[in-house]
């Protein structure tokens, strides 16, 4: 049993002839275009759309202009679809101003880890101005010590 995934686009479509010709005409495009045989899930899922809102007296859709398709984020169908890299669009910020704060947080990390590493061997002593080195522990660990 495959899936059939009807669009965005082919909502409003239904839409239209469901308030143009009725319920059944709608039901009929949706099993001839789309292969759907129970519309019921495409009907709950227009009912949920915030494009639309349903009129029971009148039996029909309003089509809400005032609700932007295109919004901030994207929708599960519209991340799900096969055609997913059209809708992809490079973002218009300038990242120069950005790159240079993200640099210095970078740095501050590797200093701040390599900082971390090298407390494991040394100790400083500011009172007596005494620096106590852990031989064993660096030799262990694949240092070498140099001193000159």
């Amino acid at each position: 049993m495959s899936k059939v995934k009807v669009s965005k686009e082919a909502l409003i479509r239904v839409v239209q002839v469901y308030n143009d010709e009725g319920r059944s005409a709608a039901y009929d495009l949706l099993r001839s275009q789309h292969g759907i045989k129970n519309p019921y899930f495409i009907r709950k899922r227009i009912d949920g759309d915030p494009r639309f809102e349903y009129d029971p007296d009148q039996d029909r859709y309003l089509i809400n202009d005032d609700v932007v398709s295109e919004g901030l984020f994207m929708s599960i169908d519209e991340l799900c679809s096969p055609a997913v890299s059209q809708h992809v669009q490079p973002a218009e910020k300038n990242l120069s101003d950005t790159r240079p704060a993200d640099m210095e947080k970078l740095i501050q990390k590797l200093l701040g880890d390599r900082l971390l590493e090298l407390s494991k061997y040394i100790t400083l002593e500011s009172s007596s101005k005494t620096m106590i080195l852990d031989q064993t522990s660096l030799k262990n660990d694949g240092y070498r010590l140099i001193t000159h």
